[in-house]
C-alpha cells in the first residue's frame, strides 16, 4: 500500500470532522508503515488497537453532529459506522490468531475511509451546510 496523501476532494468543510479524518488517515499510514517496518506483533497490534479506538471515537462524534442536525440518514450512515467497527475487529482478532497484515487489509481501509466520506459522508456535510443556509 503506498501511504495515503489527504487532499482537499475529500473535505467536507466541517473543521473538526475533517481534522478527525485526517488523523484517521494518519492511523493508517502508521499501521503500514508499523507493518512495513516490520515491528512486532505487539507494536502493530498497538496501532491496531488505537486505530479502533479513534475510529469508534470519531464515528461517536460525527453520529451526534447528525443527531444535532435531524439528519434523516443517521440510522443507516450508524449501520456503515458499525460494520466498519466490526469488519475492524475481525481484522485485529485475526492478527492477534497469526494472520499477517496483508496489503489487501491494509488497501481495504483506505478505499473504505475514501469511499465512505466521499459517499455518505459528503451527503450528511450538505444537509448540515443546507441547513446553516450555505447552499
Amino acid at each position: 500500500m503506498a501511504k495515503f496523501e489527504w487532499d482537499s476532494s475529500i473535505e467536507l468543510g466541517i473543521p473538526v470532522i475533517d481534522e478527525q479524518h485526517k488523523a484517521l488517515f494518519g492511523w493508517v499510514n502508521e499501521l503500514n508503515d508499523s507493518v512495513l517496518r516490520g515491528d512486532g506483533a505487539e507494536a502493530v497490534g498497538d496501532v491496531i488497537w488505537n486505530l479502533i479506538t479513534y475510529v469508534t471515537e470519531h464515528f461517536t462524534a460525527e453520529e451526534q453532529l447528525m443527531l444535532a442536525c435531524d439528519y434523516p440518514g443517521l440510522a443507516s450512515h450508524r449501520k456503515e459506522h458499525d460494520q466498519f467497527v466490526d469488519r475492524l475487529r475481525n481484522i485485529q482478532v485475526e492478527y492477534i490468531d497469526g494472520h499477517q497484515m496483508s496489503v489487501t487489509v491494509l488497501d481495504f481501509l483506505v478505499d473504505w475511509l475514501v469511499c465512505h466520506i466521499k459517499g455518505t459522508d459528503q451527503s450528511y456535510s450538505r444537509h448540515m451546510r443546507k441547513q446553516r443556509g450555505e447552499i
